[in-house]
């Protein structure tokens, strides 16, 4: 898979969700910086299958809204909107937050992320 392909296999087929797969994909010294809207968090590989996992327990479905994708030299850039549906309320999808998210690879897989959300 290009660099471009495993983005969109997180963002578009639930990916972000999928612990097996982001195991596969994130580089054992992944680092992930995420700026949100309350503080700065430094995220490790552990961490980040972690949040996975949290991901899945918390919303019975999950769909992202992509509003653009580019590639360039070994990081891809994504800005989109994660929707999911919770525990309560199954039928309708919530917009959680915005993202802008940029991944640099390394070997085929990520090894590091920049990330910046706002809730709604």
């Amino acid at each position: 898979m290009t660099a471009k392909e495993i983005i969109l296999e997180i963002y578009q087929n639930d990916g972000l969700r999928n612990r097996s797969f982001l195991d596969q994909v994130l580089h054992p010294d992944v680092v992930m910086e995420w700026q949100s809207s309350s503080d700065f968090n430094l995220l490790t590989k552990e961490d980040i299958l972690d949040l996975a996992d949290e991901l899945m327990k918390n919303y019975t479905d999950s769909t992202i809204e992509i509003k653009y994708l580019l590639e360039e030299e070994g990081k891809v850039c994504i800005a989109y909107n994660h929707y999911a549906t919770t525990i309560e309320n199954t039928t309708q999808f919530q917009l959680i937050a915005r993202f802008i998210t940029i991944w640099e690879f390394v070997d085929d897989q990520i090894l590091k992320g920049y990330q910046i959300s706002k809730p709604t």
